[in-house]
């Protein structure tokens, strides 16, 4: 079983302290990219920006399962799309993603509750600058 891995926080410019963002391994058939996403408890969906969905092999015309969104991406088109995705140390596995009809210089990537939040238990300590992650048990 894997043990609780401890992140700290990005230093953010214009931003007092940082935020939880981390390294990840995207990967989809047999494209894969290295990414910083942000651990995002706020997010209902984990989002992945369209030009990264494009640089993963994602062709847009061909998605099937269309997602309604809400909150800042409501006037965004988006498809449900699964991502190998490695969080180092822990083993790779398959996540849903929000693959949202708007560039990675407009939103991040985000890591949300669907489903990352229910792969990982994520404990903040924004006073010491810091996050934990523990993989769920199997």
């Amino acid at each position: 079983m894997m043990k609780t891995q401890r992140f700290s926080y990005t230093p953010m410019p214009g931003f007092i302290g940082g935020m939880p963002f981390v390294d990840i391994q995207l990967s989809h058939n047999e494209r894969s990219i290295s990414a910083s996403a942000l651990t995002d408890s706020g997010s209902a969906l984990n989002i992945l920006p369209f030009d990264v969905g494009l640089e993963l092999g994602f062709i847009w015309e061909k998605q099937t399962f269309p997602l309604d969104l809400r909150g800042t991406l409501r006037d965004s088109q988006a498809y449900a799309v699964l991502v190998r995705t490695e969080l180092a140390p822990f083993p790779s596995l398959d996540l849903g993603f929000a693959w949202v009809s708007r560039p990675v210089a407009d939103i991040r990537i985000l890591l949300g509750q669907v489903n990352f939040f229910q792969e990982f238990n994520i404990s903040f300590y924004g006073h010491h600058q810091v996050f934990d992650i523990t993989p769920r048990s199997r």
